[in-house]
């Protein structure tokens, strides 16, 4: 019988008008920017796993740490993180990611435009122009897009503008014309499902310090509530000031979302 129905299904697919055929990420991109969409939440209504990987050099100095957290981003700064194993929980690298989950400048509102994969305001979608990409590969369920130079790097200012400082934000933009990589978008949808960056060559942030690799992979998954919230992060961060190397690698996966009553 399941023959038989995928028989019928392959000599009805030719005689189907072109409307209702797939449309093409580029269509649905494009219909997108003149049509309002909904926006990624802003709180996160669900406690979930943490699994962590980080690393951090100073000059001679290592530190690394792995631990699985339990994170209710609901409990006031201080007590949003439980940690259900660590390899070592004074690691200055496990200390460091702990203390900005527990920055009481760390909102409801900054946690959710770091957990959400999604545009967080009107102005940013209304912005999209989908003549600035490139499709590289598209099948029925998804789309790999590469966006015009310095797109990705607008894009990691817009996902970093919580928590960075202006220092920060100024820094990232020097980052544009030295950024390159591809986005993944989700098909019918036309959701973001995740990006990779590399920069193609060293920046000097100041005149003592120079930025030689960064990376970020970036995938999305689908929560409950329907919307893409981040899957997996790996950044890798190397360079060099005052003569001493100094760098971060991150590895990071959030599982085992939980509703919060």
């Amino acid at each position: 019988m399941k023959h038989l129905a995928l028989s019928a299904l392959a000599i009805c697919l030719p005689l189907m008008p072109a409307s209702a055929q797939a449309e093409d990420i580029m269509s649905i991109l494009a219909r997108q920017a003149e049509t309002p969409e909904r926006l990624a939440p802003s709180t996160i209504d669900y406690t979930y796993t943490l699994r962590l990987d980080v690393k951090t050099r100073e000059g001679k100095d290592l530190s690394e740490g792995q631990a699985v957290l339990r994170v209710d981003p609901t409990q006031p700064a201080g007590s949003r993180a439980q940690i259900l194993s660590a390899s070592d929980e004074d690691s200055e690298a496990l200390q460091e990611f702990l203390k900005e989950i527990e920055d009481p400048e760390n909102t409801m509102t900054k946690q959710a435009e770091g957990f959400w994969c999604g545009p967080s305001d009107a102005e940013t979608q209304s912005d999209f122009d989908p003549e600035q990409f490139t499709v590289i590969s598209e099948d029925e369920t998804q789309a790999v897009l590469v966006p015009k130079p310095g797109m990705l790097a607008e894009l990691i200012v817009m996902e970093s503008d919580g928590n960075a400082d202006k220092s920060d934000r100024k820094m990232m933009k020097k980052l544009m014309k030295r950024i390159e990589g591809e986005m993944t978008f989700s098909k019918p949808s036309g959701e973001l499902k995740g990006f990779s960056v590399h920069m193609t060559r060293p920046l000097t942030m100041m005149v003592v310090a120079k930025l030689k690799v960064m990376t970020v992979d970036q995938t999305c998954e689908l929560a409950p509530n329907g919307h893409y919230r981040i899957g997996t992060m790996k950044m890798n961060v190397e360079g060099k000031a005052m003569g001493s190397r100094f760098g971060q690698a991150l590895d990071m996966r959030i599982t085992d979302l939980t509703p919060i009553q």
